[in-house]
């Protein structure tokens, strides 16, 4: 009785100073090299905790628009979108009228974007010309998706998956999800609504090695798969096959790290691989490949 209870005091231990992940991080990668094509290992940070200057304190989701090569964020509190440069300076600024519980958003196309309501578990198809300054969400194409509705536990990310047409949610917990949507857009551009949503299983190699879902982002060019949790710190990558091809922790000591990242809200990856991540409540971190 008494080693069960020693047992149960680690294991309690652990979980709760979060630390199951990590050990399974350093277990897994520390003594050998990766699969990754990225190289996730060899990655050291390179903006460290940017505060990013009248943004609020309640950033989520990012993302990364090619056309533009900036990036793209939303706060939710009020919500509002962020144009942003690579080094995370402000470029503008858009209000959501209406918008709610705004957790995710992701480019699809020129000025096109998706941005994701947790709580009603919605997808809005926002047009985003550079002249505006203030979107009214209620009159913009949207679908609500009636998928494990429990509170706050909802749509955490999205990523568009420009290889194979899709849209790519992530389901925070209770449970963890990530499903794929076909047909929202084509819907959206006055074609007949053929909605099709389904379990993406390339995901469940991370269902027991990570907390929660925080984000997620979709690696075009590899078909890597990007999940990022908040709880566990930690950054997994999952190749075509389903398997987990690498890690990067977001602890203080890993990667060059001087600080834990606190609450990190979202990611995406820029053309040369370099992993960009916000957290709340307005910071902003760069990591760049070994190569750079």
């Amino acid at each position: 009785m008494v080693g069960i209870f020693i047992v149960g005091t680690i294991a309690a231990f652990i979980y709760g100073l979060r630390l199951e992940s990590l050990g399974w991080h350093i277990w897994q990668f520390g003594s050998k090299e990766q699969a990754s094509q990225f190289g996730l290992q060899k990655y050291r940070v390179e903006i460290e905790g940017l505060k990013i200057a009248n943004v609020g304190d309640d950033l989520s989701g990012l993302t990364y628009n090619e056309e533009r090569n900036t990036l793209f964020t939303v706060s939710n509190r009020h919500p509002q979108l962020f144009e942003l440069s690579l080094d995370g300076k402000v470029l503008r600024k858009v209000d959501l009228q209406g918008a709610g519980d705004i957790e995710g958003i992701t480019h699809v196309k020129g000025n096109l974007y998706i941005v994701v309501n947790e709580r009603q578990r919605k997808l809005m198809l926002i047009d985003l010309p550079d002249h505006v300054e203030t979107i009214d969400v209620s009159r913009v194409p949207q679908i609500t998706l009636g998928i494990d509705p429990v509170g706050n536990k909802g749509f955490e990310g999205a990523s568009w998956d420009g290889r194979n047409n899709r849209l790519l949610i992530v389901n925070e917990r209770s449970p963890k999800r990530v499903l794929a949507i076909r047909g929202f857009i084509d819907a959206t551009l006055n074609q007949d609504l053929q909605l099709h949503v389904e379990d993406v299983k390339q995901a469940h190699a991370a269902f027991k090695k990570l907390r929660d879902f925080s984000s997620l982002t979709y690696h075009d060019a590899t078909g890597h798969l990007f999940l990022l949790s908040d709880e566990s710190r930690m950054i997994v990558e999952i190749d075509t096959e389903g398997k987990i091809a690498g890690s990067l922790a977001l602890w203080k000591g890993f990667h060059g790290l001087k600080r834990n990242i606190p609450q990190a809200e979202g990611m995406t990856i820029g053309p040369d691989k370099r992993i960009y991540v916000v957290s709340e409540p307005n910071l902003f971190y760069v990591f760049k490949p070994n190569n750079i």
